[in-house]
């Protein structure tokens, strides 16, 4: 899991300049981002901070059409910010 966080990073990076190339997978960006939260451990959180950081990114670009379809699974606060206490703690500001 830490390792598809941080290529998100990465293609979180990569949208602001090649937007263009990247138009073709609007649709999937999404649902990888669902997948990643749903399967991100409750006891890692930095790698669940870092995941909502680049999802934070990547909404802030053109790209976030993509997520409207899917938003009542991001307002699931088990989805977006886990179900252990701490993270529910830490990550509760961030989300």
């Amino acid at each position: 899991v830490t390792a598809q966080v941080k290529t998100l990073s990465f293609l979180a990076y990569l949208l602001r300049m090649f937007a263009e190339k990247l138009r073709p997978y609007r649709d999937a960006i999404p649902k990888a981002v669902i997948s990643l939260l749903i399967t991100c451990p409750n006891e890692v959180i930095s790698i669940r901070r870092e995941l909502l950081i680049a999802t934070r990114h990547i909404v802030a670009t053109d790209f976030r059409a993509g997520f409207v379809a899917h938003i009542d699974t991001f307002l699931q606060e088990r989805v977006l910010v886990g179900q252990g206490r701490t993270c529910y703690e830490s990550l509760r500001p961030l989300a």
